[in-house]
């Protein structure tokens, strides 16, 4: 399957995966600072967690297709 275009599908699927990983690291690491007093050090660790997980699953994807 190299090669072949991904449908509509397949980008909102890629798509919506990546937002929720990003949100959901984040919102996580605002509960964890919530929780510990800790303000913002969990929000910004969450947040940079999400998006390296987000990039890699990104790759993952679109490496099929290239």
């Amino acid at each position: 399957m190299p090669g072949k275009q991904p449908s509509p599908a397949q980008l909102i699927g890629v798509g919506s995966t990546v937002v929720v990983m990003v949100v959901g690291f984040t919102v996580l690491g605002w509960y964890v600072d919530g929780r510990v007093h800790s303000s913002p050090a969990f929000v910004f660790t969450g947040l940079a967690v999400g998006i390296v997980t987000a990039c890699g699953y990104a790759y993952s994807q679109f490496r099929k297709f290239f």
